[in-house]
């Protein structure tokens, strides 16, 4: 598959699996998500996105911690990247990935607080509340072995969501918590 029709593909997947989450509604768990090849005609790319299974029990870690305060869970995902990324542990992630399939990305679904300004102008435009604690938001963000970053953002009490893919990210997006994970992990995962 092409590197340009492959990142169609994907986006096409990502959308789908965002619109899911949607379906389902909030207050769910994050997921950690492996992109794989699963084209068996090469003018039809088709991509097929797995779960890794995490035990839930690691997710409610950001609420035990002190009373009334939440960690976000990219604090738990940047703690399960450098637990997965250790050489005792490696191995499962690669076992996972190395399927019959060639895995092209990882992706990691969460919702969280954003407390931004644009975050704030996004709800207002929406007619949202801004609540001084952040707006309720579901993001869906992967990486792909084409260094490409993908978005997927919907607020909550909103209909629609945003979808950004970026070819070249600045650095300063790369440097990002999430991004920085998945390319870890995708990196390891493929070894």
């Amino acid at each position: 598959m092409r590197s340009r029709h492959r990142a169609a593909a994907i986006r096409a997947a990502l959308t789908a699996v965002e619109h899911d989450a949607d379906t389902r509604g909030w207050d769910a768990l994050p997921a950690l998500l492996g992109l794989f090849d699963a084209t068996t005609h090469r003018h039809q790319p088709r991509i097929d996105i797995d779960a890794l299974t995490v035990d839930p029990a690691f997710w409610w870690l950001h609420a035990q911690t002190v009373p009334g305060m939440r960690l976000p869970y990219w604090v738990g995902l940047k703690t399960l990247t450098t637990h997965l990324t250790a050489p005792e542990a490696a191995p499962l992630l690669t076992r996972w990935a190395h399927t019959g399939r060639r895995l092209l990305g990882m992706a990691f679904l969460g919702e969280g607080l954003d407390t931004s300004d644009a975050g704030r102008r996004a709800a207002a435009a929406h007619g949202l509340p801004a609540d001084d604690d952040g707006i309720p938001v579901r993001a869906l963000t992967a990486f792909d072995i084409d260094g490409r970053h993908y978005q997927i953002l919907r607020y909550r009490g909103v209909d629609t969501s945003t979808t950004l893919m970026l070819d070249d990210p600045p650095a300063r997006v790369r440097a990002t918590v999430i991004p920085a994970c998945l390319r870890r992990l995708l990196t390891t995962a493929r070894a």
